[in-house]
């Protein structure tokens, strides 16, 4: 008796699957998202395979022709008894700053985990980009960079 099958190319979706990325990384996930004018839409930041982060500066670049900001909260990652700072800047038109950081203490984090959620709202037809700018960057508790191997990209298809 003989027992066949078909090996397949696996197809890998999730943006969180490290086959997928170069960790560590900050990315958005899903990566794609479809909406109609007018309904809002969140974007989750996700950090995959850091360690040791104390501090994050992340800069998201944004279509404003196409989105606008609704709300922006943080994410679960940096959760703990010593909950940090999280504070964000929406001035620059086109451009969001979320800063977290542990104020006076010694606490780091690793693995991979959401950072922040960002609600937009659609305002035009179209597809609006999303991008995670090279301004970003992760800190450990000695104030030292953490090197990002990859940089997510994300689009809100609009209809």
């Amino acid at each position: 008796m003989f027992v066949s099958c078909d090996l397949i190319d696996p197809t890998f979706e999730n943006v969180l699957d490290v086959q997928n990325n170069d960790p560590p990384a900050l990315l958005f996930s899903p990566e794609e998202y479809t909406a109609s004018v007018g309904e809002e839409v969140a974007v989750n930041l996700y950090a995959l395979e850091v360690e040791n982060v104390a501090a994050l500066q992340a800069q998201i670049l944004y279509d404003k022709d196409r989105l606008e900001i609704v709300s922006i909260g943080p994410g679960t990652f940096f959760d703990s008894n010593d909950s940090p700072l999280f504070v964000t800047d929406t001035s620059n038109p086109g451009r969001l700053d979320v800063y977290s950081v542990f104020l006076g203490s010694s606490k780091e984090v690793s693995g991979t985990g959401d950072l922040a959620t960002i609600v937009f709202r659609v305002i035009a037809a179209g597809d609006a980009y999303l991008e995670v700018s090279g301004a970003s960057e992760l800190l450990n508790k000695a104030s030292q960079p953490i090197a990002l191997k990859s940089l997510g990209i994300g689009v809100i298809r609009a209809q």
